[in-house]
C-alpha cells in the first residue's frame, strides 16, 4: 500500500511542476530605447537660444577659458579679442551629476560693458564628459560647455 501511495503522490507532483512549468509568465515585451535628446548632437561650445541670439565658439577667432572659484564652481568663457567682447556662464559646480539640476548666470561683455546678463534657474545637466558639459533650461535654451 505504501508503494501505491509514493506512486500516487510522486505521479501528482510530477502532473503539478509539468502544469505550473506550462503556465510560465510571458516574457515581458522589449521596452525601446529612450531617443537621446538632440542637444547631445552640438558639439561646439556656446549657449544657443539666449536673447539676441546664439553665441558659439569659432576656432578661427575665439579663445576658450575655464576659470576654478574659490567656492568650487567653474566659469566658462568664450573670449573674441578682435571685438573685445567676453561671453561667460558662471556658476557652475566643478562636480557635476547627470540630471542634476542647477543655477547659472550668463553675461556678454563688450569693451568692459555688460550688454546682456541673464539668470537661468532650474537647468538640467543632460551630460558631461572629461571634454564637454550639455546643460539644458529647455528645448530652445541649452549649453555646451568645453572643460
Amino acid at each position: 500500500m505504501r508503494a501505491t501511495h509514493i506512486g500516487l503522490v510522486g505521479s501528482w507532483m510530477l502532473s503539478f511542476f509539468l502544469l505550473m512549468g506550462g503556465c510560465r509568465e510571458k516574457p515581458d515585451p522589449p521596452v525601446p530605447p529612450v531617443p537621446e535628446d538632440p542637444v547631445l548632437q552640438v558639439s561646439v561650445p556656446g549657449a544657443y537660444g539666449v536673447p539676441g541670439g546664439n553665441q558659439v565658439y569659432n576656432e578661427d577667432r575665439h579663445q576658450l577659458s575655464v576659470m576654478d572659484c574659490p567656492d568650487g564652481t567653474q566659469v566658462y568663457r568664450i573670449l573674441d579679442p578682435g571685438e573685445r567682447k567676453v561671453l561667460s556662464i558662471h556658476n557652475i559646480p566643478a562636480t557635476l551629476r547627470q540630471g542634476e539640476r542647477i543655477s547659472l548666470h550668463f553675461r556678454v561683455m563688450v569693451n568692459g560693458y555688460t550688454i546682456q546678463s541673464e539668470e537661468y534657474t532650474d537647468v538640467v545637466v543632460l551630460k558631461f564628459t572629461a571634454s564637454r558639459i550639455w546643460l539644458k533650461k529647455d528645448d530652445a535654451t541649452y549649453f555646451v560647455l568645453q572643460r
